[in-house]
This record gives structure tokens, C-alpha cells and sequence, in this order.
């Protein structure tokens, strides 16, 4: 018998996820609700959920709910998860989970009182070539990590992307992403942020960002992203005190360089195949699989939510995590507001 999963937030992103949740063959899909009633019932057609519900606020309450995705837009993510948290129920919330530390740091609380899991969708750590970065990082290929260099760059945002009310701009879309990445990477608490970012209105969203963060020890880092770039572009470089390493969004070749691994003493790009790391699919899943590249890694990390709930531990991707990149996040913003470097947390 599956985890009895609900859906709240039916929209594309919803879909995706509810899609690799079957993938995993871990979860009983039992209901999904939207604000939007059509896109409840378009969830339920065709992601396979039992029943389609016209208020998020009762979906929680369900007994045969075990867990929760979230995946509204950002500006209603932390509403939307406190409650589920608060009924008792494991949540995979999309980033970046919350618009603040303060609201982050209430659904780590939530989480722990309830004695649940709250994991946060990074989902860049579950793609192959970062997967193997972090055993490289791990088993010391490159040294003591010194310095880490993300970012995500992406076309014009509209909608409520749009809305900073609602949590809009490229830091909280796809900037969480790449900062995320650059603390997984160093490991160490962020103690000072700088930041820089320009604004199409004084009262807009970001439309590019610079943000340059150190760490306790001493290790630097630097997040850029930017909705003015005019495409997807997304890259992370690692530089040790005994090599580097590279990554790039869309590609599946890692390059690496060490001094302390012979093997990889020049300069060397290995490919590493879409499906390493990842578990397999079932071959009812194969034609959907085949047509959206990603529902491999998001039904990693829902694999990964299913067995840390049936193992009774904390997923790979904790609410903790989340709550540092909003840290950072908030230093950033104010950094950018003041001019003035700001103290993390």
C-alpha cells in the first residue's frame, strides 16, 4: 500500500510532480485541490488522483492523507504548508518554500512539534551530474572547497511571476535554486551577504541580481541570476584548494580538474548518463518519461521524500535547508535595499 498523497496546487508544476509521485510507484494518489476548481479537476483527469477537491483548506483534514505536495504559488506556499504540517502531515513544498526566514523558520517548528518530515523541492540536487559533483566534493577530490559560483538565468517573467506581491522575480523562481546549490556545496554557515540588483520599477521585481556571500572559515561565494537574459542558462563552478569542478544547467557533462585525484590530474569532461543515480521507471511510465526529461530527477526526490517518511528520518532536503537560503536571501534583499553588507540571520 502506497503513502496516501494530496496535491495542493494543480497548476503545471503540481502536474509534474504528482507524475514522477507515480513514477515511484511509492504513493496512493488520493486527492488534490486548487483554488482553481477546473484545475483541480484537470489534476485529478490526468495525474490519476481519486478525488479532486474545491477547498485547499479541507484537503489537509483527510484521514487517509499521510503527505502533502505543495506547489501553489510561492506568495501561498507557506500558508498552504503550515496547515498540512499542523494536521499532522509530511509536506514536500515547493521553493522557495516560504517568502521569508521568519515564515521558514515557523514551518521548521511546525514540522518538528508534529513530528514530521517538511522537505523543500531543490530539485538541481537530485540531477545526475550534481549528484556525482557532491561525491566528488564528499570524497575530497578537489580539496577544501574555497569558493562556489552559481547561477540561473532566465527569459521575462509575466503573471504572478511577475508580482512581488506574490513572490515573484528570478531570486525567488530560479535564483533559490542556484543559492541553494552554493550551500550544499560549501557546507558551512553563511555569516555576511552583499548584494546588488536592478529593478525595471522602483516598486518591481529584480531583473538581475548579484549576491556575494562568506562563509564561517572563510569560503566565498557569488549567486547571479538575472530575467533578462533572454533564455534558460544555469551554472555552478567549485574551486578547491585541489582542483575545481563544473556543472551546467541543461547539460549532462561534469568537468573536473584535480590535484589530488590522479585520474583526473588534466583537465577532464565526463558525461555522465541522464539515468545514473536515478531509479528506475516503471515501463507504463516510459512514454511520459520520454517526453519531459526532468520527471526522472523529481521522481528521485519524491523517492527520496517516500523513504525518508517509511525510514523514520529527515529527507535529504530539510526545511532547515530551506530556512538558509531564505536567511541568506532576506541579508540580500536588505544588502540591495541599504548598500550595506548585512549579517546572516
Amino acid at each position: 500500500m502506497g503513502i496516501g498523497l494530496g496535491l495542493i496546487g494543480c497548476g503545471s508544476q503540481g502536474r509534474y510532480l504528482s507524475e514522477a509521485a507515480a513514477v515511484t510507484e511509492a504513493f496512493e494518489l488520493v486527492a488534490c485541490a486548487d483554488v482553481r476548481a477546473e484545475a483541480a479537476k484537470r489534476a485529478a483527469r490526468e495525474c490519476g488522483y481519486s478525488e479532486a477537491c474545491g477547498d485547499p483548506s479541507e484537503l489537509p483534514a483527510r484521514a487517509e492523507v499521510e503527505a502533502v505536495i505543495v506547489a501553489t504559488t510561492h506568495g501561498q506556499l507557506f500558508p498552504a504548508a503550515l496547515q498540512a504540517l499542523q494536521a499532522g502531515k509530511h509536506a514536500l513544498v515547493e521553493k522557495p518554500m516560504a517568502l521569508r526566514a521568519e515564515e521558514g523558520r515557523e514551518l521548521v517548528s511546525a514540522a518538528k512539534a508534529a513530528g514530521v518530515n517538511l522537505m523543500v523541492g531543490y530539485s538541481l540536487r537530485f540531477m545526475p551530474p550534481r549528484i556525482l559533483l557532491k561525491r566528488l566534493l564528499d570524497a575530497g577530490a578537489i580539496g577544501e572547497v574555497r569558493q562556489a559560483m552559481a547561477g540561473q538565468c532566465i527569459g521575462a517573467m509575466g503573471g504572478w511571476l511577475g508580482d512581488p506581491a506574490q513572490g515573484g522575480g528570478p531570486l525567488y523562481y530560479i535564483g533559490t535554486h542556484a543559492l541553494d546549490q552554493i550551500l550544499w556545496v560549501v557546507g558551512k554557515p553563511a555569516e555576511r551577504v552583499s548584494a546588488e540588483m536592478n529593478r525595471a520599477a522602483p516598486d518591481g521585481c529584480e531583473t538581475e541580481a548579484t549576491i556575494n556571500i562568506r562563509f564561517e572559515g572563510g569560503a566565498l561565494g557569488q549567486l547571479v541570476t538575472s530575467q533578462t537574459f533572454g533564455g534558460r542558462y544555469g551554472w555552478l563552478d567549485v574551486l578547491g584548494t585541489g582542483g575545481r569542478l563544473r556543472a551546467q544547467w541543461e547539460s549532462d557533462v561534469l568537468t573536473v580538474q584535480s590535484t589530488v585525484v590522479p585520474e583526473y590530474a588534466n583537465l577532464t569532461e565526463i558525461s555522465v548518463p541522464p539515468t545514473a543515480y536515478l531509479p528506475p521507471a516503471p515501463a507504463s511510465a516510459q512514454a511520459k518519461l520520454s517526453g519531459f526529461a526532468y520527471i526522472r530527477t523529481w521522481a528521485n526526490e519524491l523517492a527520496e521524500f517516500a523513504a525518508s517518511i517509511r525510514e523514520g528520518r529527515p529527507p535529504s532536503v530539510t526545511g532547515e535547508d530551506g530556512l538558509r537560503v531564505l536567511e541568506v536571501l532576506d541579508a540580500a534583499f536588505e544588502s540591495a535595499r541599504t548598500g550595506a553588507m548585512v549579517t546572516v540571520g
